[in-house]
């Protein structure tokens, strides 16, 4: 991540390294019951205590992590094993992203009117396209003006930013 990252950033990260770890886990424990009748009647087998059908299917993973493993119980203790492979296909279906939208921050140095953030949407969606998803921030160290990002571009139309600029430019 960059020194500026923001929140959402991060949490989307978090979220994508969780989803990975759990997906592959699940994926590994259902790529072995595909691969092995044995293990398949071993997991299924209702005369076995549900801990060591658990116990099974984690050495046939090399390892799970806790919340997995609470999700095989789960799925072992009511009999609903089988359910895996539909539950990873809705696992992905709820994991993917929403016609890829791309976020316009709008940053201002005092809160915009409905009007001004009207006109910004506007002007924006008819550069960029209309895949914008808008969010409206407030950060008083601007001074005037507006700084907008869009992905990974920047466009600098604050007063901040302009005092900067003029600095960079008189001590060169």
């Amino acid at each position: 991540m960059s020194a500026h990252a923001q929140p959402q950033d991060y949490a989307r990260a978090i979220f994508d390294l969780a989803l990975e770890d759990w997906t592959g886990q699940l994926r590994g424990i259902q790529k072995a019951l595909t691969a092995s009748s044995a293990l398949r009647a071993a997991a299924g087998d209702g005369t076995v205590p549900m801990l060591q059908r658990l116990q099974v299917l984690e050495a046939a993973a090399g390892g799970l992590n806790e919340g997995v493993r609470r999700v095989l119980g789960t799925l072992l203790d009511a009999g609903q094993l089988d359910l895996l492979g539909p539950i990873l296909a809705e696992m992905e279906q709820i994991a993917k992203p929403k016609a890829e939208r791309r976020l316009a921050r709008v940053t201002s140095a005092v809160p915009l009117t409905d009007t001004e953030r009207a006109t910004i949407q506007s002007r924006l969606t008819s550069k960029f396209g209309s895949d914008l998803e808008f969010q409206f921030d407030v950060d008083a160290a601007l001074l005037g003006g507006v700084l907008l990002r869009i992905g990974d571009q920047v466009i600098d139309g604050s007063v901040a930013g302009k005092l900067a600029a003029m600095r960079d430019k008189l001590t060169a």
